[in-house]
């Protein structure tokens, strides 16, 4: 016993003299070693960081030990001996990350099962954005995760921005916005689709990049509010905002504003009026509320008063480039939950994905993401895990249904009196009385029409 205390005290000190970051993970994710390299590289105390679990997640929680663990957690084929290399991304400042390439050890029972992971992080990368090189992961799931890490850590400070992912224009677009409407006390309106984002925009606007320090915000469903309600919901929400500093102030979150009532609108419009009135609002809707006032549903001195700003959001089918990011985020924030971890998606899935029209947006692609997670046995996403509504609307658009053929009655209801008249004037061998008899109207007509017709 003695002996082989001496072995594991000799073999600390070989990888605590190592220059090189080296850490072991447990079979629960948790880090049970971490040499003095690997501590001074994350900016950490190497006591801090042993008995951290790690996910393999890029989200930023606010806490920075659990933060600097999910940076450290290898792909979760690493633990079944399917990754041999991986990047490990450790991001500093709000524009400083230190990536390296890692070697990645399966440690293995007397079942065969593993029991952790030991990892040996290399010197920095020379390219550390070059492509997905290392490991089996020749879909590219680890690529994409470092470029959500990536993209999470450029927007986590200072104003918290994490959920807005995307690389395209519009999307750069509207976090350039929020940010401007962060710093501004401008009232604002949201523009998009149910499923677009809009509340977490609003919240995120209010917070600003102090969020432990923001005033009072007071979210309200539009859908569910009549004239008496929205003054009593205001007044008292008056009453708690004196509390607040005039640097911080209170918000009114308007959800749906677009289908306020005519009463409501008529009393929010009379709390504008009044001088003292302080709230900032921020207005979420499906179109700009001037829109609303143009065609008469909406008040137009209230539209005015609520769009000092206009934020609009777009739709899936204008940024389809950003779904791959968008499915990376919603599977990395179901391994923090900490249960099983997945590292992406097998190849053909994202692109399954991609082609879909998403009617109900961001908020539909996550649900149906999360499904498949739910639904994986492997480290991977795979073809077997697809939702069945997926497979259901990619089946729909490879078979289309018929467009419907248009019919002009007027030609139509001719050509059934031709053919009506043709088989009585053959019934009735040419005799014209006959075959009006037989139609049930005057020789006259028949003779009439047989003309017009043709059918002499």
């Amino acid at each position: 016993m003695a002996r082989e205390r001496a072995i594991a005290n000799q073999l600390a000190r070989l990888l605590g003299a190592s220059n090189l970051p080296i850490y072991a993970v447990d079979d629960r994710r948790h880090i049970v070693y971490c040499n003095a390299a690997c501590a001074d590289w994350v900016g950490a105390e190497v006591e801090e960081l042993i008995g951290q679990r790690c996910d393999y997640d890029s989200a930023n929680s606010g806490d920075r030990l659990a933060d600097l663990a999910a940076r450290l957690c290898p792909p979760p084929e690493a633990f079944l001996g399917q990754l041999p290399a991986a990047h490990i991304t450790i991001a500093g400042g709000p524009q400083e990350t230190s990536a390296r390439t890692a070697a990645c050890i399966t440690l293995t029972g007397a079942t065969n099962e593993s029991v952790g992971v030991l990892v040996v992080v290399k010197q920095a990368n020379e390219d550390p954005n070059a492509g997905n090189r290392t490991g089996d992961n020749s879909d590219g799931s680890e690529l994409l995760h470092r470029r959500l890490r990536a993209l999470t850590n450029k927007l986590r400070l200072p104003y918290r921005l994490g959920r807005l992912v995307g690389e395209s224009l519009v999307m750069q677009f509207v976090r350039e916005q929020v940010r401007i409407a962060i710093e501004t006390p401008a009232n604002v309106q949201i523009v998009g689709q149910p499923g677009s984002g809009r509340e977490h925009i609003g919240r995120t606007i209010h917070a600003g990049d102090q969020p432990d320090q923001a005033g009072p915000l007071m979210p309200l469903d539009c859908n569910l509010l009549d004239g008496e309600l929205l003054q009593a919901t205001v007044v008292a929400f008056l009453h708690r905002a004196t509390e607040a500093s005039a640097s911080h102030p209170a918000t009114l979150l308007l959800l749906d504003c677009d289908q306020l009532n005519a009463e409501a609108q008529a009393e929010l419009l009379a709390f504008f009026r009044v001088p003292t009135f302080r709230l900032r609002t921020i207005a979420t809707c499906q179109r700009p509320l001037i829109q609303s006032a143009a065609e008469g549903t909406f008040l137009r001195e209230l539209a005015y008063r609520l769009c000092a700003m206009t934020i609009e959001l777009p739709s899936l089918s204008e940024r389809r480039e950003d779904i791959p990011l968008l499915c990376q985020r919603t599977l990395e924030e179901f391994n923090g939950r900490g249960e099983k971890q997945l590292s992406g998606f097998a190849p053909g899935v994202l692109d399954q994905l991609c082609s879909l029209p998403w009617k109900g947006d961001v908020g539909e692609l996550e649900e149906v993401v999360l499904q498949m997670c739910e639904q994986a046995d492997g480290p991977k996403v795979t073809e077997a895990d697809v939702a069945r509504r997926v497979k259901l609307v990619t089946s729909a658009m490879k078979h289309p249904a018929p467009e419907a053929e248009s019919i002009q009655l007027d030609e139509f209801l001719v050509e059934v009196e031709t053919e009506l008249l043709r088989r009585a004037l053959r019934a009735a061998k040419g005799n014209k009385a006959e075959a009006a008899r037989l139609l049930g109207i005057s020789r006259a007509r028949v003779i009439r029409r047989a003309a017009h017709l043709g059918l002499e």
